[in-house]
């Protein structure tokens, strides 16, 4: 005779003083998703897994893709769909990419640019690669 074990949460038995996990709601969900694919375009300019993190950011109200430097944490925050892509650096939007959130955007875009506006204030190195200012894009 096989035994199995019933399916017990905190509710189930205890004083209840265990709050339940929260369940993230779609909106967020998708959020982190599009942080993660930003991140991994970070990766063609030596941002790797190590150095970045996606998150809710509760000072920003929003999920934020953080990026360890040697400035410093900045973070990206995912803005709502039509918005510019906010910066952050030590609790203060810095300023904002040259691209909004819209299904025409590209992860690798936006990625190419949070690169870009890293460098420009001296927080990436990425040797090897040639900005080009009057265009705002990378080549190689």
């Amino acid at each position: 005779m096989t035994r199995t074990a019933l399916f017990e949460t905190a509710a189930d038995h205890g004083c209840g003083c265990v709050p339940a996990p929260i369940e993230p709601d779609p909106a967020t969900t998708a959020d982190i998703m599009q942080a993660r694919a930003i991140a991994e375009g970070l990766a063609e300019f030596g941002i790797g897994p190590a150095r970045w993190s996606a998150a809710y950011d509760p000072e920003a109200a929003a999920v934020a893709l953080r990026v360890d430097t040697p400035r410093g944490l900045y973070a990206l925050v995912i803005p709502a769909p039509g918005a510019a892509f906010p910066v952050h650096h030590r609790g203060e939007r810095i300023g904002a990419l040259d691209c909004r959130r819209t299904y025409g955007t590209a992860d690798s875009y936006t990625a190419a640019l949070f690169a870009a506006f890293l460098r420009d204030r001296a927080a990436l190195d990425i040797p090897g690669r040639v900005l080009a200012p009057h265009l705002k894009i990378w080549f190689n």
